[in-house]
């Protein structure tokens, strides 16, 4: 077929081939973008410090009182894929005439099942996995039942340890909500954020490289050419080609970036109002154990979160302290152990400068590559004429631990 078409007709299909799987990996890049964001953005936390509608990452072990058993293999497991397959013979002809026989193996029968799974670290939550995308399948091998004949299973065991991305609903099940899906993997929180930002990064590689080789070879084959020296014109043509498109591509990613920054800001001022909402209740049981604490009970008062967040990026190190100081209160006054409420209100402000911590960090994060993008050529030639500045980092920028929770 395509030996009937002119080098002009061929040299235009090469062209939308590349124009197409150019356009087809920046739409993907985009979708990636946002993913790895949503990934990043969430905590990685313990069970027992969720909140209702908080997404994060959990790490635990896969439990569960009713689990399923894997045909064939009876691996009790929450999901398995069961197949059997067997060799077919089959006597082909090439295009000489010639036979030959062929032996593949061909699927029979295949079976899948999965059910919802406790994930426990010390405390337990219900994850919803049928709802969600299971990335942590182990494969059982494979068992051969003669010689024409085998099974072969993947599946979630009961006590493999994984992670899950996802949110804390009203019934208090672990699940997908709005744009967190739920995702169940064998890696880290880090090791899958990693993972998701290096191929937006191939995305965007060959969202250039694709438009760049159609123009190439169909300029190539436009002009005939026949040996490697005619091919430096085309290439020179599709390379100054395809800047418009690294422009725009770039000019797009700095702008969701720069989206990225103020979205992380406004998170981490959502975890700070929190803390200030919780400080009167901590001052008036505090006071009423440790009154001579006066001195602390006066600087906790004083968080407040106002309309100025910058202000409050810029006093947090002191203000952090003066929650990390409060969460040590009980080693100095042990009578507030037997306090139902302190013990409450200490798990709540445990838990909140957890998250405090990960947004300070997620934020620095975001920063960041801004800054490193717009400082970095090639892209900061599009951030000059855009004028786009740097952002500050968050100012406290903690390295101590939290201090341990009441047990």
């Amino acid at each position: 077929m395509l030996a009937a078409l002119t080098p002009e007709e061929i040299a235009a299909i090469v062209l939308g081939v590349g124009v197409l799987a150019g356009w087809g990996f920046a739409t993907a890049m985009r979708r990636r973008d946002h993913t790895t964001f949503v990934l990043a953005r969430a905590p990685q936390l313990p069970v027992r410090a969720l909140a209702a509608h908080d997404d994060a990452w959990l790490r635990g072990e896969v439990r569960s009182p009713s689990p399923l058993r894997c045909p064939w293999f009876d691996v009790r497991c929450v999901a398995y894929h069961y197949e059997i397959e067997k060799k077919v013979t089959r006597i082909v002809k090439d295009s000489n005439g010639k036979t030959r026989t062929e032996e593949s193996w061909e699927s029979e029968y295949t079976e899948s099942n999965t059910v919802d799974f406790d994930l426990h670290d010390g405390e337990t939550v219900r994850v919803a996995l049928c709802e969600g995308s299971n990335e942590a399948m182990e494969s059982t091998g494979t068992d051969y039942e003669g010689s024409r004949r085998r099974h072969s299973a993947t599946v979630l065991p009961l006590g493999a340890t994984v992670s899950a991305l996802g949110v804390l609903r009203d019934d208090r099940t672990f699940g997908p909500m709005a744009e967190v899906p739920l995702i169940v993997t064998p890696a880290t929180r880090e090791q899958r954020v990693r993972s998701s930002a290096n191929s937006e990064n191939w995305f965007f590689f060959f969202a250039m490289f694709f438009p760049w080789a159609g123009l190439t070879v169909a300029a190539a084959l436009a002009q005939n050419a026949r040996v490697w020296q005619d091919w430096l014109v085309p290439a020179a043509i599709g390379l100054l080609a395809v800047v418009p498109q690294w422009w725009l591509l770039t000019h797009n990613r700095l702008i969701r970036l720069r989206q990225q920054v103020k979205t992380a800001q406004k998170q981490a001022g959502v975890e700070l109002a929190m803390r200030a909402d919780l400080v009167p209740n901590l001052v008036g049981v505090v006071r009423a154990y440790a009154e001579h604490e006066r001195e602390l009970l006066e600087r906790l008062a004083a968080i407040r979160v106002g309309d100025d967040l910058d202000r409050e990026v810029r006093e947090e190190r002191a203000t952090a302290a003066t929650a990390r100081s409060v969460l040590l209160l009980h080693e100095r006054h042990p009578e507030l152990r037997a306090d139902t409420l302190y013990r409450d209100l200490h798990e709540r402000l445990w838990a909140i400068e957890e998250k405090i911590a990960h947004a300070r960090s997620f934020y620095n994060d975001i920063v960041t590559e801004w800054n490193d993008r717009i400082a970095q050529f090639p892209s900061s030639m599009v951030a000059g004429l855009c004028r786009y500045a740097e952002a500050p980092l968050f100012a406290a920028e903690i390295d101590e631990k939290l201090p341990p929770r009441l047990s």
